[in-house]
């Protein structure tokens, strides 16, 4: 009887009845990859999503290639599902996709600031098995570990060229933490307009449950209220125009560069006829 209950509870909520659908396609693999991405029937979805929305505004912007980035990686999960992705997204559009994990590679750290909520998270949680995981990610990804509010500026020194022509189209924030999320988010303010899309798809993991003075969500008003260049904000309606009315739909936000020389660019190209996702 308790586990009927609990499958009824789970069944009864938005984003567990999505989860049981994909976890139901995993197990008919006779479904083409075409239709369950369509439909967003795969782990994270939300990541598939950004991918994609990487992948359409670069290929209307004429850039061979965009770079993705989950900020906050742990065991891995995470980083090792925006690879597949990234690997169907390439291989469908031709677009080379580059995949960053940034991490500090032992977990949570220690923090006394109330905005950080450590009620709900604490040092160290979150601990990475970095040998088992680069293993595990055979190469699809490149880890960069260290506190964000010094790898950020250094990864921005030294990958000016790459991101030059790979411009970063997607970023999945999920440091739990406003004082991480408030370092990381020195990637939008710092980076030059050519080392951005225009419009840059960003997912903030841990804004559930929480108030909008504290964790990401205060890490993004800072950011809104000091930023001169451009904004973040919530892509609104979202979930009416996604399949299954997704509860992650809620969660995607865009980074907006106003003074971006090709954010007025008109995105005719977004719907190439030739691209099937």
């Amino acid at each position: 009887m308790p586990d009927l209950i609990r499958t009824l509870r789970d069944l009864s909520m938005s984003g567990y009845r999505l989860q049981s659908m994909i976890r139901l396609t995993e197990r008919i693999p006779v479904l083409p990859d075409e239709l369950r991405y369509s439909f967003g029937l795969v782990d994270r979805p939300m990541y598939a999503y950004g991918v994609r929305k990487a992948v359409e505004l670069t290929r209307s912007l004429g850039y061979d290639g965009v770079t993705v980035i989950e900020f906050g990686v742990g065991d891995g999960g995470g980083l090792e599902s925006l690879s597949r992705h990234a690997r169907h997204y390439s291989r469908t559009s031709g677009v080379d996709i580059h995949v960053l994990g940034f991490d500090t590679g032992r977990g949570l750290p220690g923090s006394a600031d109330y905005r950080d909520v450590p009620y709900m998270w604490t040092q160290g949680q979150y601990q990475m098995h970095e040998d088992e995981l680069l293993a595990r990610l055979a190469g699809s990804a490149r880890l960069v570990l260290g506190d964000v509010s010094e790898t950020v500026p250094e990864f921005l020194r030294t990958h000016a060229e790459h991101l030059a022509g790979n411009p970063v189209g997607f970023v999945s924030f999920d440091l739990d933490y406003y004082s991480s999320t408030a370092s990381a988010l020195t990637l939008f303010r710092d980076a030059d307009d050519a080392h951005l899309l225009p419009r840059v798809t960003s997912y903030f993991d841990d804004i559930l449950s929480i108030v909008e003075e504290t964790g990401e969500l205060a890490a993004i008003a800072d950011f809104n209220r000091a930023e001169k260049k451009g904004i973040i904000g919530k892509v609104n309606a979202l979930r009416s125009h996604l399949p299954f009315d997704p509860v992650w739909a809620d969660q995607i936000f865009e980074y907006h560069r106003f003074n971006h020389s090709d954010y007025s660019r008109h995105e005719s190209a977004r719907n190439n006829p030739g691209w099937r996702p």
